[in-house]
């Protein structure tokens, strides 16, 4: 018995799961950078956005009003579960972070070209508003259909963890590319997180679970007139 301790030990440590064995897995190897970039663009569009907001109007109310705008899609947030069982999860995914990169696209370029104003900035962040609310719920979503069971919870923490330190980072950066090099390089910067997250969320190789067919019921023995009467 003393000599197979050692021999248990060894297969118990053999037998506990890594913290990075997700990363195991292509699929989240692809997402999880995805994820990363997506929340560390939010957090800087947030920021140059807000004191944007406050510096041009100087009006709590009008920042406290672009902030709520950002739940608006919560209203609408079921429909996109409805679409992601649909088309799927890795598509809507990129969708929406194409939809990201997009409305990015927009505000840079009126801001390299001096027309930005208050109204657009609204403007933008209610249409951005109705997606957003439902990026955290889809990538759970897609996580749960790639990841094998016994790894799920793995996944997810790790997911979780990067969004935490996503946001310190992505504050962070914010603050540092729109002071030193103002507001049009930092918003092209967004703009190229956006666009790489939606490039590497399409290489998630996802397929739509078939559903069950139901089978035939068999038909029923034949039996002669006689036997049927009796």
């Amino acid at each position: 018995m003393e000599r197979d301790e050692p021999r248990q030990r060894i297969l118990s440590d053999l037998a506990r799961p890594s913290a990075l064995a997700p990363f195991r897995i292509r699929n989240y190897r692809f997402q999880w950078p995805a994820d990363l970039l997506t929340s560390w663009a939010f957090e800087m569009e947030t920021l140059i956005l807000g004191w944007y907001v406050l510096v041009e109007t100087g009006s709590v109310l009008l920042l406290t009003l672009f902030a709520s705008l950002g739940y608006i899609g919560t209203l609408v947030a079921p429909m996109f579960g409805v679409i992601g069982d649909r088309i799927g999860h890795r598509d809507l995914l990129a969708m929406m972070r194409a939809t990201y990169a997009v409305l990015a696209a927009v505000l840079t370029t009126l801001v390299l070209s001096g027309h930005l104003a208050p109204i657009y900035v609204f403007i933008v962040a209610a249409l951005m508003g109705i997606v957003r609310p439902s990026d955290l719920g889809v990538r759970g979503a897609l996580v749960a259909s790639i990841m094998p069971h016994d790894q799920l919870i793995g996944a997810i923490s790790i997911s979780r963890t990067t969004m935490d330190t996503a946001r310190i980072a992505g504050a962070l950066s914010g603050a540092g590319l729109f002071a030193s090099l103002g507001m049009g390089p930092a918003y092209m910067a967004i703009v190229c997180l956006y666009m790489t997250a939606t490039v590497l969320t399409l290489c998630v190789a996802w397929w739509r679970r078939a559903s069950p067919v139901p089978q035939a019921r068999p038909p029923a023995p034949h039996c002669s007139h006689r036997r049927c009467a009796n």
